[in-house]
């Protein structure tokens, strides 16, 4: 069915790809057709309402697939922040949050408020998201620090402060690095950040300093984790961070 889908949407037959998509007899073929349809080249509107509207339906024994949908629905739900399909992500959150909290199945259900942390722009009002502390007393926020300091912030009165906001957490500026295999401080996140601010005319003078402290600062870190480690394969990852914090000290 996704290869006929691919055909219908190339050929532009629009009418036909969506008479197919409301063949699909469960949720989990209908997320491969939202894969192919959200990954197409400017998906027709008209197209991406009824695949996902397919999905929401075929959601099976509500008590016992929720976990389950939710997962799916992680799979494609950051595509749905790229493409700012604001009226999906509320409605998709709303449900997988209700039951996430009259089901006592929160499963996947994290990735959802990760991503709103991830892709929300300044002015996005995580309430309207349906994330609010009451929604997400399931959360185990120890892994999500930066997302449950996002829900709070709430929406921002400006660009400029989102930014001045996002630059003075650390958490925003420490992420995993493939190839070190343990965190690192993200430089050209903290560049990017900086450089959108002097794009609006604003004086980053007291952010001069801030991406040699953050290195110093993981440095120092991980030469203590590297004393107390014993096992080699975890020495070699903190060993290989190390170097690539000191090459970046020195550039």
């Amino acid at each position: 069915m996704k290869k006929k889908l691919e055909s219908l949407i190339q050929e532009g037959s629009i009418d036909e790809a969506t008479d197919l998509v409301q063949k699909a007899s469960n949720y989990a073929e209908a997320e491969g057709l939202v894969s192919v349809v959200l990954r197409s080249e400017k998906p027709a509107p008209k197209l991406i309402e009824a695949v996902l509207q397919v999905f929401l339906e075929r959601k099976e024994n509500r008590y016992e697939m929720h976990g389950y949908w939710v997962h799916s629905l992680s799979h494609f739900s950051s595509q749905l922040w790229k493409l700012r399909l604001d009226s999906w992500i509320k409605k998709f959150n709303e449900v997988a949050f209700k039951g996430a909290n009259e089901l006592r199945d929160s499963n996947c259900s994290d990735r959802l408020v990760s991503d709103f942390s991830r892709f929300a722009k300044w002015d996005d009002d995580p309430a309207d998201f349906h994330l609010t502390m009451e929604n997400l007393v399931w959360m185990d926020w120890k892994y999500f620090q930066y997302a449950k300091a996002r829900i709070e912030a709430g929406r921002f009165e400006s660009e400029e402060a989102f930014l001045r906001w996002k630059l003075h957490r650390p958490e925003t500026h420490i992420a995993f690095d493939g190839e070190a295999q343990t965190d690192l401080v993200n430089i050209n996140k903290i560049r990017g950040l900086i450089k959108k601010l002097q794009e609006l005319g604003v004086d980053v003078t007291e952010f001069s300093s801030l991406e040699k402290d953050l290195l110093v600062k993981r440095l120092n870190e991980l030469e203590s984790d590297l004393s107390k480690a014993t096992q080699e394969w975890l020495r070699e990852r903190i060993e290989k961070g190390i170097q690539k914090t000191r090459k970046a000290l020195e550039e």
